[in-house]
């Protein structure tokens, strides 16, 4: 999880806690709060945000008569924070867009084949010289169909991945590109000009617009969340939690104490498709309690 959605995660909790806290807790919360807040200015500003967005949503005095009895508001404040913060117009606009736990197989006109993941979406350009697909937001996996003479290429605001036959997939990341071969060969270009390189069957890069930050090694078969299923072998919940939460709208937050290192860890396969499915069986597996707060935030904590 990145480091500014673990704050709006912690700005929601606090937002929960200020607006339905007792008079005799409040001045403790907001003390505590102010604590948090001071640690990192993004912190204020995130909250300030979610709270604005409280206070839009319900005229004042029903807000008054509604804050302790239900959470309703702040299923619609929530929603719409992630909305503002993390859809920008470009993802409404895009040619092709997914929602949260939506995974959709498009076939494009020359027949190539792009499955785009959860919360993603693309716009494309196609021309008699070249086939560009821009991956907007989120992640993609690419089964590209031959055309020597028209390049099939996947841009991001970082990087230009052009197929030399192939299939392969693309994840824009907080701060960089991930691209991951699954057949053939791709070769990538930063986007402000840094060295170029070309990855192959079983290679996978991080970059950003000045060069490479990173490469490793990747499985060949075809990407899980492809198939509406997500694998985890001996895997973390911190894990298993960040990518369900790529799956479904609004915050999905695990409890810190399942967050420590002797936490139990999660062998198994959970559907892609249904965010609810999976964390009924996650929590059967591992005798956790999942709490719905509201339908757009959600928790999970040990029993």
């Amino acid at each position: 999880m990145s480091e500014l959605n673990r704050i709006r995660q912690q700005a929601a909790e606090w937002v929960v806690a200020l607006q339905t806290a007792g008079a005799d807790e409040r001045a403790r919360l907001q003390t505590e709060c102010d604590t948090w807040q001071a640690k990192d200015p993004r912190r204020r500003q995130v909250l300030e945000q979610i709270q604005r967005m409280w206070q839009a949503t319900e005229p004042a005095q029903a807000r008054r008569r509604q804050r302790r009895r239900q959470f309703t508001g702040l299923g619609a404040v929530l929603l719409a924070a992630l909305l503002g913060a993390q859809l920008p117009w470009a993802y409404w606009t895009a040619d092709h867009r997914t929602a949260a736990g939506e995974i959709r197989t498009l076939t494009l006109p020359d027949g190539s084949r792009v499955v785009l993941n959860s919360d993603s979406a693309i716009d494309l350009d196609y021309s008699d010289t070249h086939r560009t697909v821009k991956l907007v937001r989120g992640e993609l996996l690419a089964t590209v169909a031959k055309a020597p003479d028209r390049p099939f290429q996947v841009t991001t605001r970082d990087l230009t991945a052009t197929a030399l036959g192939t299939q392969y997939s693309v994840r824009l990341d907080d701060g960089f590109t991930r691209v991951a071969v699954q057949e053939s060969t791709v070769a990538v270009t930063p986007r402000d000009g840094g060295d170029g390189l070309k990855l192959t069957a079983g290679q996978q890069a991080d970059l950003n617009r000045q060069g490479v930050l990173s490469r490793a090694t990747t499985p060949r078969q075809r990407p899980d969340w492809a198939d509406s299923r997500l694998a985890f072998s001996k895997a973390p919940l911190t894990e298993v939690v960040e990518r369900l939460a790529r799956h479904r709208p609004g915050l999905l937050t695990l409890d810190d104490a399942l967050a420590a290192p002797d936490a139990p860890r999660f062998t198994g396969v959970l559907p892609a498709d249904d965010s609810d499915a999976a964390l009924a069986l996650l929590a059967d597996t591992l005798n956790l309690e999942v709490r719905y707060l509201t339908p757009w935030y959600v928790t999970v904590r040990g029993r």
